[in-house]
Parts: C-alpha cells; sequence; structure tokens
C-alpha cells in the first residue's frame, strides 16, 4: 500500500521509538539476572529490522503487515527458544 510522506515520518517515528523502548529494556533487564527474560530483547530486535526492513521498500508495516524471510525465522526461533526453552513450532500448552 503505498503512503505519503507524512505516514513515512509517522513510521519512521515508530521505528526510533521502538528501538528506544528496546534500548532501555536491555538496560534495565540486565538486573533482574534472568537471562530468559533478558532474551526478550532478542524478540525485540528481530521485530525492528523487520519493520525497517519494509520501511525501506516503501511498505507499511504496521497496515500491510511484515513479511518474514527465512532469516528472519531462523532468528525468531532462536530468540523464541532463548526465552521459552523450546522453538515456536515446539510450543506446546500443557497436559
Amino acid at each position: 500500500m503505498a503512503f505519503d510522506a507524512g505516514r513515512m515520518k509517522d513510521l519512521d517515528g515508530m521505528l526510533r521509538r521502538m528501538g528506544a523502548i528496546a534500548s532501555v529494556f536491555d538496560v534495565r533487564s540486565s538486573t533482574v539476572g534472568n537471562k530468559s527474560f533478558a532474551a526478550f530483547r532478542d524478540l525485540m530486535d528481530v521485530y525492528i529490522d523487520m519493520c525497517s526492513r519494509e520501511l525501506k521498500q516503501g511498505k507499511d508495516y504496521i497496515e500491510d503487515g511484515l513479511h518474514p524471510t527465512a532469516d528472519d525465522v531462523e532468528r525468531l526461533n532462536t530468540a523464541f527458544e532463548r526465552v521459552f526453552g523450546v522453538r515456536a513450532d515446539q510450543f506446546t500448552a500443557s497436559k
């Protein structure tokens, strides 16, 4: 979906704020002492990278969604495993 310069500015601003929040999360979560919790930053980084790529391609990552590459999926699975101990495709409800 095509968008105007105003929307581009809004999306870029959101992307910058997300990056700032991720940075603060990294600093604050490092004091918790739980590596699994701190690994949420990895998930944030992949999401932000995907949003950035979409924006560089002239796509609205909010309205059009994200289009992950094979590398994105692998990075997400690695991050998910750091957080939850298993890959996303192995995450199931407890019995």
